[in-house]
């Protein structure tokens, strides 16, 4: 498995994490696989966060207008356990991990994986009392055992995810390796009225595509268009805006019980309107029977 900086890789392997043979920028999807159909933008993305990390990293010490709902969400989680297990896909320059550290030092194991190389820099440096590997999350997720973890946590993330099959695929597993009674987290851009005023052509463009495609779904497939100041280089970043609706759909079919699935808006308020909405947020539990 390929390791950032000198991360210990005892606390992976006590997750029952297998070495891995490839690295993520050795590996070759087959051809005329649909499953990795989007792979390209993967890789857009890697280039992207490496190449902005400092940038990015420092948007992310602002202000987090999830962070109280986050953390109102998982402390009884961490009330009730002597220790929490944590695993955290698209854990950037480790904003979620910071604030672990700050609120329940001590009281987790923690694994955060990205494909960045240069945001997990940051995410090492701020946070060196934990583990962070850089891997491709599709590639990784079976590489854990059964019922490994408690918590699962995806902030604005998983919205990067460029297929259906690879998003159920995940859930899938998201049930096989939380504990009974783990909790899955998840917070992703929301379609709102602010995003559409600020990215007005990358929505249209979405739009269109989605009509001449035959395909309502495709409209909520934006391309984000973010400068580089210094060189002037335009980076398109793949966006899934998911409605309430289709992550309900998810829970479902991976057999998860949803507790929570609403909207957020900037003062950390729940609503079931997306227009004035932030961010989904969606938490969902494994139980033996789904209420």
């Amino acid at each position: 498995m390929k390791k950032k900086s000198e991360f210990s890789s005892k606390k992976v392997s006590e997750f029952g994490v297998k070495k891995r043979k490839k690295s993520v920028k050795n590996f070759e999807p087959k051809k005329n696989n649909d499953f990795f159909e989007n792979q390209e933008i993967k890789q857009d993305l890697e280039s992207f966060y490496n190449s902005e990390a400092k940038k990015y990293a420092e948007t992310r010490k602002k202000f987090w207008h999830e962070e109280k709902v986050i953390l109102d969400t998982i402390t009884p989680l961490f009330e009730n356990k002597d220790k929490v297990r944590v695993l955290e896909f698209g854990c950037g320059s480790g904003r979620f991990a910071t604030l672990l550290n700050q609120n329940f030092p001590g009281k987790f194991d923690y694994v955060g994986i990205d494909l960045s190389d240069e945001l997990l820099s940051y995410a090492s440096t701020a946070n060196p009392n934990l583990t962070f590997f850089q891997w491709d999350i599709t590639k990784l997720i079976k590489k854990f055992d059964q019922e490994s973890f408690d918590l699962i946590v995806w902030t604005s993330s998983f919205q990067h995810i460029p297929t259906n099959k690879e998003r159920s695929f995940l859930m899938k597993n998201f049930y096989r390796l939380l504990d009974y009674d783990g909790m899955l987290l998840m917070t992703n851009w929301s379609l709102s009225k602010w995003f559409v005023k600020k990215h007005r052509k990358a929505v249209l463009k979405a739009r269109f595509m989605s009509l001449i495609q035959f395909d309502r779904s495709k409209s909520r497939d934006i391309m984000v268009p973010w400068t580089d100041t210094k060189t002037g280089k335009v980076y398109e970043r793949y966006y899934h805006f998911f409605s309430l609706k289709e992550l309900q759909s998810l829970s479902d079919f991976a057999w998860l019980n949803t507790k929570l699935n609403v909207f957020v808006d900037q003062d950390t308020n729940f609503t079931y309107n997306e227009r004035i909405s932030r961010s989904s947020f969606l938490v969902a539990t494994k139980t033996p029977i789904i209420n």
